[in-house]
């Protein structure tokens, strides 16, 4: 986790176990929606999955779906810094989804904590871009074209490994980006200085 912080205002940036464990999931399946804001470019897994049937990859991309939104209401109402979501089971049970999900969920659980714990990849890996990004900059020189001090605000965006084809602005005050496109996110200071200004 990261926190930049200068007088009234506080940006935190966060590679939260959920959300990434959730994408694993749907990469390991293929069943990342083909929708927007996801993408289904550089999708990744250590898993070597079976090729679904057509019944279950439907099912289980619907269930995929509502789980993921309520991964990411639970995080924007809640304020899940550092902290997972109540529709994550750290303990790779998942009794609270339904079959087929729970077992898919369980199956890749070991798969992704291997890789998640890696010590040049995985959460260490997704957290090298929170000293990517250029904060302090930006809001000095939003600071700059306001020539007053910034009101107070807070920002919070969540890193995911893959899968978003664009910065998803949950809430004004929360994001989440993918971190397999840093020009579209992490360095995206065009994003970065609207959305300061607009806090600001």
């Amino acid at each position: 986790m990261h926190k930049g912080t200068q007088r009234s205002w506080l940006v935190i940036t966060d590679a939260p176990e959920d959300l990434n464990f959730a994408m694993y999931v749907a990469c390991s399946f293929n069943i990342i929606p083909e929708t927007t804001p996801f993408v289904r470019e550089q999708v990744w897994s250590a898993y070597s999955a079976d090729i679904l049937d057509k019944d279950e990859s439907k099912t289980l991309n619907s269930q995929w779906l509502r789980w993921w939104q309520d991964i990411v209401q639970d995080r924007a109402k809640n304020g899940l810094h550092g902290r997972w979501s109540r529709h994550y089971s750290p303990d790779g049970q998942f009794t609270a989804l339904e079959d087929p999900l729970r077992g898919r969920c369980a199956e890749v659980f070991h798969s992704f904590k291997e890789w998640w714990e890696l010590t040049a990849g995985g959460q260490q890996g997704v957290n090298y871009w929170d000293k990517a990004g250029n904060l302090r900059s930006i809001v000095k020189r939003v600071d700059d074209e306001l020539e007053t001090t910034i009101k107070p605000f807070k920002l919070v965006v969540d890193y995911v490994y893959t899968g978003l084809g664009r910065i998803v602005e949950v809430t004004p005050s929360y994001a989440i980006m993918s971190v397999h496109r840093p020009n579209l996110s992490v360095h995206n200071d065009d994003w970065w200085l609207a959305k300061i200004r607009e806090l600001a």
